[in-house]
């Protein structure tokens, strides 16, 4: 998915949390970073890579918490893709390389763009635009741990949900479909057993397609939020480069939590 990945998924990331599921009651809450966080230097942060369902090929910056925070653009080989995590080092530790943008539903977002202007990746969508612009905060320091030797494998391609604590000690989930793309991320809960809570909204919610609303950026891209039936938002996609990937995406959630899938904590 090329998503507003973030995970947030990418998707680091909000603001009032909730000890009960997201379903019940109030939001959880985006988890906060920033450039001088030891948490990031102290742990593995890597590049992920996979295909996705449209047959292009993706990488993910992920966060040695585990956390998604950067997701590609499409690309038709492996090399490519390659090359675009050369370009994230190239580019990704510039601050003018970045825009936080608002999409159409009042989230926010965050784009890397080479010197041509090329979007290299965008992060997953964020409630605040504070939340969105300390996402680009960690992803420029990820890039500077990283270089100029960054670790890249691929994405593990087993289904199922993630469960892991952030670095401001929230925990988090995510849900992985089994060609190793991250379709849908929480924000923060302030125990795992309400993260818990979050996954069981997702499997109640995610099985029918009219909980997803679509989200359109104002450069042409989509992501979607899955929401309950009291509107609050439980997940939330990375943004897509068209409308069709973002269905596509939609048809991986809806097929994924239809199903029982492990829980593993990261």
């Amino acid at each position: 998915m090329k998503n507003l990945f973030g995970s947030a998924c990418l998707a680091v990331l909000v603001a009032v949390t909730s000890s009960l599921s997201i379903a019940c009651s109030g939001a959880p809450e985006d988890a906060s970073t920033d450039d001088s966080s030891e948490e990031i230097a102290s742990k593995s942060a890597r590049f992920e890579t996979f295909v996705g369902q449209d047959g292009q090929h993706y990488f993910t910056l992920v966060a040695g918490n585990g956390q998604d925070v950067l997701r590609s653009e499409g690309y038709t080989t492996s090399e490519s893709a390659k090359k675009g995590i050369a370009s994230v080092q190239a580019n990704g530790t510039d601050a003018a390389s970045f825009e936080v943008l608002e999409a159409n539903n009042g989230e926010w977002y965050v784009n890397l763009r080479a010197q041509n202007h090329e979007i290299i990746g965008t992060t997953e969508l964020y409630s605040s635009k504070s939340n969105a612009t300390r996402a680009a905060s960690t992803i420029r320091a990820l890039v500077k741990l990283l270089n100029p030797s960054p670790s890249v494998g691929d994405a593990a391609k087993v289904q199922r949900f993630e469960v892991f604590t952030g670095e401001d000690a929230k925990y988090y989930f995510r849900l992985r479909a089994n060609n190793g793309e991250i379709v849908l991320g929480s924000q923060g809960y302030t125990s795992k057993e309400s993260a818990l809570g979050g996954i069981k909204s997702v499997e109640t919610n995610g099985t029918d397609a009219a909980n997803y609303d679509l989200v359109d950026s104002n450069d042409g891209q989509v992501g979607f939020d899955l929401k309950a039936a009291n509107g609050q938002v439980i997940a939330r996609s990375e943004t897509y480069v068209s409308a069709s990937n973002a269905d596509r995406a939609i048809q991986t959630c809806v097929s994924l939590t239809g199903q029982q899938l492990p829980t593993v904590s990261k």
